[in-house]
């Protein structure tokens, strides 16, 4: 941060002397840029300047500077049109400390900058925004070998997270699952032409079949952005894998093809609130194909063909109370994180015609709500409640998920995640199901110990950091955790609650747009696995378990 002291202090100094020697007047209205925001609320942003930083600025000491001199300018410096893009404030609006920190929010969520200082510049009864970030290294081939219960996966991609400066994303992947092995390529860009629109491309093929995915919209680019639109296009062509007792016992062919049309209106209240409605078209074409069963196999996987189309109307309403509050330490090691501690709910309700195309008359309903608590020393909790259902004679696949979790922090150092998941469905299409294992939150057991139609997953963890920006290079942290989860329905073993234990090992790399947390486990099994191994098992890959 002494580098973003330094650089404004020069700035708002040589604005200061420009303007007193161009009149007197403008002298006084430089004088009038003191730190109590209050005194600029409300008036008009006449120009905002923006100043990309390198990736390391000022240059660090040492044997190293040469290799840090060499990365500044071998990277692609960001745009100044790119950040202004991510901004929710233009030239012409009314400012107040309440956009300063949403747009702060909005550039720490782009992978390929951190966000410094927003500065705004009383002039007259205008004022001048100046906008400091630097940038992180962005080109990258990125490897990931994930492990757990004695099963690996792994992906290679080569990524550009800012092609030319303009924050688009170009991104090829190979990735070995337990599906088979796929190649991906994608293309999203985030502010199109400079615009707040957005457009994201996905093609890929492998053992699991084919995906084709295209979008192209205009988000809600604020909190109280007045409107949003989108249109969406999914094609994808697959085989859906289930299991019984870790053995793959059946393969349902899968053709799915989406399409999804959406626009909408927002306004903030003035009591706070943020208030939400999105009219909506969606179009779906599934086919199932005979199930390909093994012996054994539960007679609930099997069936034939099965064609199922929806041309569904719907409106959503949303009302959402924001409070965001940051933290350091908590998914990430290096960077400040925010947490949205406010609430909100969102009902959907839909009809699906059949003189329309549809399969029948049916309806929909969708019900989403989000609570938080900032309870302090104490810590704060995330409470996330999701539910959908189709409705015809009944409810028919119907989902239904829960999230929570608390975290308590001392410091930037060290924190302490507690976390629930429970997650079920009901009447859901045939090659419907949920895993549990060693690559999500059970880690001592292979990929896939628990599968079924629902779950409940448990986790403690605590996170510490040991040293920070080693070299500028590398943050060092470690974990110690303790895991649980039970699946019911088919293809579950039925074997009660499994519980493991262990610690790990975390890194991060402060100045890469590879901003993920690599963790390094070791767990023991509490409840031993099915092959009755208490023995350790090893578990590693990108981000956080749970």
């Amino acid at each position: 941060m002494k580098r973003v002291h330094r650089w404004a202090a020069a700035l708002s100094g040589a604005v200061a002397l420009a303007v007193s020697v161009a009149s007197p007047a403008s002298a006084q209205a430089a004088a009038e840029a003191v730190p109590d925001s209050a005194v600029l609320e409300g008036r008009i942003v006449r120009s905002i300047t923006v100043h990309s930083g390198d990736i390391f600025d000022p240059l660090p000491e040492g044997r190293l500077r040469g290799a840090y001199a060499l990365a500044n300018r071998l990277h692609v410096h960001t745009r100044p049109s790119t950040v202004r893009a991510a901004l929710v404030v233009r030239v012409g609006d009314r400012w107040s400390d309440a956009l300063r920190h949403e747009s702060e929010r909005r550039l720490r969520s782009l992978e390929f900058l951190e966000p410094d200082s927003i500065a705004a510049v009383a002039d007259g009864d205008s004022v001048d925004l100046f906008v400091v970030t630097h940038d992180h290294w962005t080109t990258s081939p990125e490897f990931s070998l994930e492990s757990g219960g004695g099963q690996q996966f792994g992906s290679f991609s080569f990524t550009e997270r800012n092609f030319l400066g303009l924050g688009t994303s170009l991104s090829v992947a190979r990735r070995h699952d337990p599906i088979g092995i796929s190649s991906f390529g994608s293309i999203e860009d985030r502010s199109v032409f400079g615009t707040r629109m957005r457009t994201r491309l996905i093609a890929g093929t492998g053992a699991g079949g084919q995906t084709r995915e295209g979008l192209l919209e205009l988000p809600f680019w604020a909190d109280a952005a007045p409107r949003a639109w989108s249109v969406k296009a999914v094609r994808n062509v697959s085989e859906s894998v289930l299991f019984d007792d870790l053995v793959e016992v059946a393969t349902v062919p899968r053709r799915q093809e989406t399409v999804d049309l959406s626009w909408g209106l927002g306004r903030r209240t003035s009591d706070g609130f943020i208030q939400r409605l999105v009219v909506s078209f969606y179009a779906l074409d599934l086919h199932l194909g005979p199930t390909r069963m093994e012996a054994g196999a539960p007679l609930a996987f099997a069936g034939g063909d099965e064609f199922l189309r929806v041309r569904r109307f719907a409106a959503e309403v949303k009302r959402w109370r924001p409070q965001y509050i940051e933290r350091r330490g908590v998914e990430q090691i290096d960077r400040i994180e925010d947490f949205d501690v406010g609430h909100s709910w969102a009902v959907t309700i839909g009809f699906s015609p059949h003189v329309l195309g549809s399969t029948q008359d049916e309806g929909y309903a969708r019900l989403r709500v989000h609570a938080g608590a900032d309870a302090g020393r104490a810590g704060f909790g995330l409470f996330d409640l999701a539910t959908d259902t189709r409705l015809h004679d009944g409810p028919l696949g119907s989902f239904g998920q829960l999230d929570t979790r608390w975290v308590v922090t001392r410091g930037t150092r060290s924190a302490l995640v507690g976390a629930v998941e429970g997650v079920a469905g009901t009447r859901m299409d045939r090659d419907f199901q949920l895993t549990v294992g060693g690559l999500n939150g059970l880690r001592a057991f292979p990929v896939r110990e628990l599968s079924g139609t629902q779950y409940w997953r448990g986790n403690l963890e605590w996170r510490g950091v040991a040293k920070r920006e080693v070299l500028e290079l590398v943050s060092l942290g470690g974990a110690v955790f303790w895991d649980t989860a039970r699946a019911w329905g088919p293809g579950s073993s039925d074997e009660g609650w499994h519980h493991d234990a262990g610690l790990g090992l975390r890194l991060s790399l402060p100045h890469s747009s590879l901003n993920a947390v690599a963790r390094f486990d070791v767990s023991w099994p509490i409840v031993p696995d099915v092959d009755g191994r208490r023995g350790p098992a090893f578990s590693f890959g990108s981000g956080q378990a749970f």
